[in-house]
């Protein structure tokens, strides 16, 4: 039976990468990244900086975004390649991303002996740093969640798929990861995040699901979290328990290179949107 082509309209509307032009959709993101960075100085200016991380996250970048991407295209989640992720994939990246934690902390204190920390940047640590549970609480979910959305939806939501439309997948996910530490503006730390911010296109990369992103992406902040909280690491010179052993970072990028072959050889979990139907 000759199947009618209104059978699946979904398939016959253009993605938004395809209707808008890709030059634009850069600026957007752009905008929205800036955006979320100004609404934080207002609220820092408040005396709430703390509440300002979750929401110019959510305000200035996940409802924008949202709202382009349900008005233009087939739906939000299949455009920015947004699926339920396979239990196996969500335990190899969040090995993956503990072992990232060590080499991205070891890269940092290296990169230390080049590029000083700001004493601006210890100080900010010193503010962010939660008094008591309400302001953890606080913390962890615009830190934790609000932006680990905000910027996986930003970066390998649309970035990526941009370059890697325009460019191929391999520099694509290389190049969204320089932009990533770039858009970070703090030069001590550009190395080391974006070594993660490649480590993250990668797993997009090799899973094409959204969701590993972010879990990888929480968990690191989640961490980064915790040793803020308790380690008392912005103020003394006392080292991480895993920076102390050479072993353990060794043994950190065996793990880390086995966990990212087999999320490239799990294969994909999504498909893009195809570019060509219209």
């Amino acid at each position: 039976m000759e199947e009618r082509p209104e059978s699946n309209t979904e398939l016959r509307t253009a993605d938004v990468f395809t209707a808008v032009n890709n030059y634009f959709l850069l600026f957007f993101c752009g905008s929205c990244m800036l955006s979320s960075m100004y609404l934080q100085q207002l609220f820092l200016y408040m005396g709430h900086y703390r509440l300002g991380i979750g929401v110019s996250s959510l305000v200035a970048v996940i409802l924008p975004v949202f709202l382009l991407l349900r008005r233009i295209g087939p739906g939000f989640a299949r455009q920015v390649r947004l699926s339920a992720p396979r239990a196996p994939q969500v335990v190899y990246v969040l090995l993956a991303t503990l072992a990232t934690v060590v080499i991205v902390d070891q890269i940092y204190l290296i990169n230390q002996q080049f590029s000083p920390v700001p004493q601006e940047y210890i100080e900010s640590l010193k503010d962010l740093r939660p008094a008591d549970g309400w302001n953890f609480a606080i913390i962890f979910v615009g830190l934790c969640v609000m932006v680990p959305i905000a910027e996986e939806l930003v970066f390998r939501g649309m970035i990526q798929q941009i370059f890697s439309r325009n460019m191929g997948p391999v520099l694509g996910f290389l190049l969204t990861g320089l932009v990533f530490g770039a858009f970070h503006l703090n030069p001590h730390l550009l190395i080391s995040i974006s070594f993660f911010g490649i480590f993250l296109s990668f797993i997009f990369y090799a899973t094409g699901n959204l969701a590993h992103t972010i879990i990888s992406h929480s968990l690191f902040n989640v961490v980064a979290l915790l040793q803020l909280t308790f380690s008392g690491a912005a103020e003394s010179a006392d080292l991480p328990f895993y920076l102390k052993d050479v072993r353990v970072f060794v043994v950190s990028v065996v793990l880390l290179i086995f966990f990212l072959y087999k999320l490239k050889t799990g294969g994909p979990e999504s498909e893009p949107p195809a570019k060509d139907q219209i």
